[in-house]
């Protein structure tokens, strides 16, 4: 699997990411209102494999705290989903984020997605902190889970 940081925001790219995210989310998906900026501004990775993309994932600055970031998304191919690429492509940019001299990163996911917290937990040492209701409307809780990024700076598996 191959890691790209995304620096130019190729409509057919973006299209093809739009519809990632749109299958993995549904309504809550990323458009390409939204993805752009984050190309340009964030850091957009894409997962590579056999020469398609297989994954997105988008991390922004945190603000408040310029030595984090947050996770905004990540999806997986369909065809690929349960291999743990997911895992091993998370696991790769959070590498990255760490060499570029981030200490943390944040997410949020669903209450429902025990598998993804789990993945999380598990295999990618995010600890819960907090639980946000009513985070995206009534009933969408989510759990904000972060990591330290000291156990990934300099690691190339």
């Amino acid at each position: 699997m191959k890691i790209e940081l995304l620096r130019q925001a190729d409509l057919e790219l973006v299209q093809r990411l739009v519809q990632l995210d749109k299958a993995a989310f549904g309504q809550g998906g990323m458009n390409e209102w939204q993805l752009v900026p984050l190309i340009r501004h964030g850091r957009v990775f894409t997962a590579l494999r056999q020469g398609e993309i297989a994954g997105c994932v988008q991390y922004m600055l945190d603000w408040d705290n310029p030595r984090s970031a947050y996770m905004v998304g990540v999806a997986m191919d369909e065809k690929v989903r349960g291999r743990g690429l997911g895992t091993e492509f998370i696991k790769q940019t959070l590498q990255i984020l760490a060499d570029e001299g981030l200490a943390a990163v944040e997410l949020t996911v669903s209450l429902e997605n025990t598998a993804a917290i789990r993945v999380y937990e598990t295999k990618l040492g995010f600890a819960r902190t907090t639980i946000r209701r009513d985070e995206y409307g009534a009933g969408e809780h989510r759990v904000v889970m972060t990591v330290s990024l000291e156990n990934f700076a300099g690691r190339k598996e």
